[in-house]
């Protein structure tokens, strides 16, 4: 039904536009520091397709304009702890709030490996964010 040039006059398209989502969504990171590249699409029999594509590349923050943001698992919404600890999901947060809710208050952050699923790992990722007071 469809050429192999439609077929690949489309799929060039297809690349230009995903090349051009990419762009809006890093232009909403706002960095200071832009390099431009060209991406070169050839097909069959054609001369080939040019997009611009603007990568930004990121500077580490420095250790004294950003603190780490803590979070106090006896305290935080299961929205909030999943938005803040690493490796844990909706489910995982909704358990941590489910075991608080069961068993009172966590008395230390190594209290949350208490929680179902929620193992060494997962606390050593997070031990500098979680705290148990405010």
């Amino acid at each position: 039904m469809f050429t192999k040039k439609f077929f690949a006059v489309f799929i060039a398209l297809f690349v230009v536009f995903f090349f051009a989502s990419l762009l809006s969504a890093s232009d909403d990171k706002k960095t200071s520091d832009k390099s431009e590249a060209t991406v070169e699409v050839k097909t069959e029999g054609e001369a080939g397709v040019k997009a611009k594509e603007v990568k930004t590349e990121e500077k580490a923050p420095k250790s004294d304009t950003k603190a780490i943001k803590k979070i106090n698992i006896n305290k935080a919404t299961a929205i909030e702890l999943s938005s803040v600890l690493k490796k844990v999901g909706p489910k995982y947060a909704a358990a941590i709030v489910k075991y608080r809710e069961e068993n009172g208050e966590f008395k230390a952050p190594e209290d949350i490996k208490n929680v179902k699923g929620i193992g060494n790992k997962i606390f050593e990722l997070n031990k500098d964010v979680i705290v148990v007071s405010d």
